[in-house]
């Protein structure tokens, strides 16, 4: 699995080795909690190839489909030529959802207790793009109420499950409880990072 930092950055290649641009962002499809597009900017004179118009001072940034992508390591790789880079485009992105969108919004618990904002993304390209995990910086009441080891330089972190993730607004409320998080935490050894999956709420005792 990577994190959303894991994948900004890298070259986007065709097949037949061309780059096509730079991953710049990814579009979500929050009821699916899964990753559809990859937001790139394109390398300058592709434009006309692709039927989008070249500009002078900015760059050209389209959304290329998942579905398209061969692999994913150091670069990200897709299944067709560049001669076909149209075809991978997804026309329509409005009802994904950017990355920047779901990055620093505030986490509640099923019994209306913030935790903490959301820090990172965990992403599975081998299982359909899934988003199984957010990554939460953890606020500094709640660290003391877990009794976790804060690090001097950073806050502790926790990774929730999306499927536990039981409505999404101006913030992100849970469908489990501040106990239920508190119990799976300290179960095991803790940590500074904490990132280990919060229990889904019809689970049993953690193990």
């Amino acid at each position: 699995m990577l994190g959303l930092e894991d994948i900004i950055g890298l070259e986007v290649i065709s097949s037949d080795a061309r780059v096509m641009g730079v991953v710049e962002g990814i579009g979500i499809d929050i009821p699916s909690w899964k990753v559809l597009g990859l937001r790139v900017g394109l390398r300058r004179g592709l434009e006309e190839s692709i039927g989008r118009r070249r500009h002078v001072f900015a760059v050209e940034r389209v959304q290329i489909s998942t579905a398209e992508v061969d692999t994913v390591s150091d670069t990200v790789i897709l299944q067709r030529p560049i001669s076909s880079a149209g075809e991978v485009i997804i026309t329509d992105d409005s009802s994904l959802v950017s990355a920047g969108g779901l990055m620093g919004m505030r986490v509640i618990c099923r019994n209306a207790r913030q935790i903490g904002t959301v820090d990172n993304l965990i992403l599975d390209p081998d299982h359909g793009w899934a988003i199984p995990y957010l990554q939460v910086k953890l606020d500094k009441e709640v660290v003391e109420s877990l009794n976790m080891r804060q690090h001097f330089l950073s806050a502790p972190v926790t990774v929730i499950r999306t499927s536990d993730i039981r409505a999404m607004g101006d913030m992100i409320m849970l469908d489990i409880t501040f106990e239920q998080l508190r119990e799976f935490l300290e179960s095991g050894p803790s940590t500074s990072s904490g990132q280990r999956p919060a229990p889904s709420p019809n689970a049993g005792p953690p193990r």
